[in-house]
């Protein structure tokens, strides 16, 4: 990008945040009325009211108030409806000024303060089986998974148990009531601080009339994971508020007659979204609209409840690496962070958090301070406890503070596999005791939820827990437990170190000082395609025809530190030319260059040479020889084929000698810049 064009690029960010910063429109609510106030100008302007849900058509809403001046008030309920769930567009000659606001200011409105447990201890388990066991342990912290499809019986005209919201009765499911009620109130009596983790779990045969189901998630193709909470109609998103209001009015009480939860988490590891917020193969532009709505929609039901009640962000430990090579099933964590911080600014900044989940870079290798994708870098591939110091410095950046302060971090599911034999459980136990250090020295992080208790049988062979599981049929048997569970019992006690020592050459220390890094180093050059692609030829290669080819296979290219780029490697047979040929339709002309980019690089310091061609309906475009271990960049402008279907024959000649020569076609693809 020319500098101009990146000059104008930062100034419109810029500009943004100074939007953000100062909203066109401020909304605050008491028990009665919306209060509106806005920067004063001349002439008349109006307040419209404009629905939550996503899908509402553009331009949807209604004027609430109009006239002159620089502030009002409305009633807040319109017969039973609350208003706080809606948002509001200031207009002034038919105009929005500026984005729709929501209610960010809650000071009038008398809420909760009732302690829901310290986080003065930051020990915390996920998916304890034994409570007792737990307090034992010292655990200060656990989780509570909470499937809202579990206690919402929308079907029902007279359930058995319900509660009035807006007018409306909303069913609940007796039984799943009473189990979490008995859940929390453990968790209570122990003296734990619970973490709800909320969740959607839409089964194959859930009916698509459901409203907890979004209109872009099918059943019939769920993943094995919860799925995306449904923001996009006005039924879906009604069912999604009054469930959440309902459950932070149960479970904040004074008395905690039925448990306290302290926060929510919404959803689960959002940048992997196909396996684990499963909204369908969507487009991360879709996928953090309807998210952050969720979230949106979470801070109002809670906050008009209790003065102190988090949210978080869910997400795993992809950074910049992207959580699936489909753009549409996964995308990177930054682009999480960014998109919906860049959201709750322009619509009214609210105090979302974070809840990471820094598993090491293989869940299969407890031995994290090997992590190779974990540099102490703002733009590691990954984050896990090997660099766990960068997220806090990340985010105390000053466009993710909220209200001037840092946002609340929270370690909410990480564990560390047991590989077989003596070694494996030490290095097990060694990964916790390091992992425990670090999270210690870094005050901005609240809780340490290990995951999990006792081994799951149906975890994809992961053997995480403090315990074995007993091999029976049941899947909650609790078997022998693991070196590390003495070392998580010691763990924030006087008798931490001594336990501790052990650990201390598994992972390559002298001592536990300077256990985090104060310092980092710069971010690598991005190498990120700056144009749209058009079309991209390794996540395309099963459409190639091959001729004279030995093996095609996916490749990175890169150092494992940084985010390595996608490539095709093209072996060829012994003699004779190997041809992989694609049919693409060039687009029509336009304002922009089409371009074929890629790198052709001989991936083999051994080879003794291979030659390197491009071919576009048989016209040769490129030709290259290239000795081992050669990289050439190349660009083939495309203007002379626009608006035709063309053939694209990437050739390899192996010359004299075919040995070593890993032919590789570097991040290849047809791109409008």
């Amino acid at each position: 990008m020319p500098c101009p064009l990146r000059l104008i690029a930062a100034l419109i960010f810029l500009s943004a945040l100074l939007l953000a910063e100062e909203p066109p429109l401020r909304v605050a609510v008491t028990p009665d009325t919306l209060r509106f106030t806005w920067p004063a100008r001349t002439g008349a302007v109006e307040v419209r009211e404009l629905p939550l849900h996503t899908s509402a058509p553009e331009g949807e809403g209604r004027v609430v108030w109009s006239g002159e001046g620089a502030e009002t008030a409305v009633p807040r309920f319109d017969g039973a409806r609350d208003r706080l769930f809606a948002k509001f567009e200031l207009r002034a000659d038919g105009k929005p000024l500026g984005a729709p606001q929501h209610v960010t200011d809650f000071s009038a409105l008398p809420r909760r303060t009732t302690s829901l447990g310290s986080n003065a201890n930051k020990k915390g388990i996920t998916c304890l089986l034994d409570v007792a066991d737990g307090k034992a342990l010292g655990f200060g912290q656990s989780n509570q998974n909470i499937n809202i499809g579990g206690l919402v019986d929308w079907q029902i005209a007279e359930p058995k148990m319900s509660f009035d919201f807006e007018g409306r009765k909303i069913g609940l499911r007796a039984g799943a009531v009473a189990q979490l009620d008995r859940e929390l109130q453990a968790l209570h009596a122990a003296g734990m601080r619970v973490t709800g983790i909320l969740l959607n779990y839409v089964q194959t045969t859930t009916p698509r009339t459901s409203p907890l189901v979004h209109p872009l998630t099918d059943p019939k193709t769920i993943t094995a994971g919860p799925a995306a909470f449904n923001t996009a109609t006005a039924e879906g998103v009604f069912y999604y508020r009054a469930i959440v209001h309902w459950l932070v009015e149960r479970y904040t009480r004074e008395d905690a007659k039925f448990g306290h939860i302290a926060g929510l988490v919404i959803g689960n590891e959002v940048q992997s979204h196909w396996s684990w917020y499963y909204l369908g193969a969507v487009e991360p532009e879709v996928l953090l609209r309807e998210y952050t709505a969720a979230l949106r929609i979470a801070d109002l039901a809670t906050r008009s409840v209790h003065a102190d009640f988090p949210i978080y962000v869910s997400l795993e430990h992809h950074w910049t690496l992207p959580a699936s090579e489909d753009r549409t099933h996964g995308f990177t964590g930054v682009e999480v962070l960014e998109g919906v911080n860049e959201r709750a600014k322009r619509e009214g900044d609210f105090p979302w958090n974070l809840a990471h989940h820094p598993y090491p870079e293989n869940l299969g290798q407890p031995r994290f301070w090997n992590d190779k994708s974990a540099p102490l870098r703002f733009d590691a591939p990954r984050i896990t406890f090997h660099n766990l110091e960068v997220l806090p410095a990340f985010m105390r950046q000053p466009r993710f503070l909220f209200e001037g302060k840092p946002r609340r971090i929270a370690l909410t599911e990480q564990g560390f596999h047991c590989p077989p034999g003596a070694d494996g459980e030490l290095a097990q136990a060694a990964a916790f005791a390091l992992a425990w250090k670090k999270v210690q020295a870094l005050p901005e992080i609240e809780s340490f939820l290990y995951h999990r208790h006792v081994d799951h049988p149906h975890e994809g062979g992961l053997k995480c827990g403090l315990r074995e599981h007993d091999g029976s049929p049941n899947i909650l048997g609790v078997g022998r437990a693991r070196k590390i569970r003495e070392v998580v019992h010691k763990a924030g006690t006087p008798e931490e170190d001594a336990a501790f020592a052990f650990a201390l050459p598994i992972v390559g220390r002298k001592d536990w000082s300077d256990i985090v890094a104060t310092k980092f180093d710069p971010p690598r050059p991005v190498k990120r395609e700056p144009g749209h692609v058009v079309f991209d030829f390794v996540a395309q290669r099963a459409k190639a025809q091959q001729e004279n080819v030995q093996s095609v296979e996916r490749r990175r290219i890169g150092p494992p530190d940084e985010v390595q780029q996608e490539a095709l490697q093209e072996h060829p047979k012994p003699k004779g030319r190997a041809l992989l040929t694609y049919r693409v339709v060039i687009p029509a002309a336009d304002a922009k260059r089409c371009l074929l980019t890629f790198d052709a690089l001989l991936n083999n310091a051994k080879s003794n040479g291979a030659a390197f061609a491009i071919e576009i309906d048989g016209r040769e475009v490129f030709a290259r020889q290239l000795k081992g271990a050669e990289r050439v960049p190349a660009e083939i402008d495309l203007a002379g084929f626009r608006g035709r279907e063309v053939s694209i024959a990437f050739i390899v000649d192996p010359l004299a000698d075919p040995a070593g020569d890993w032919a590789t076609w570097v991040a290849p693809r047809v791109v409008l810049r």
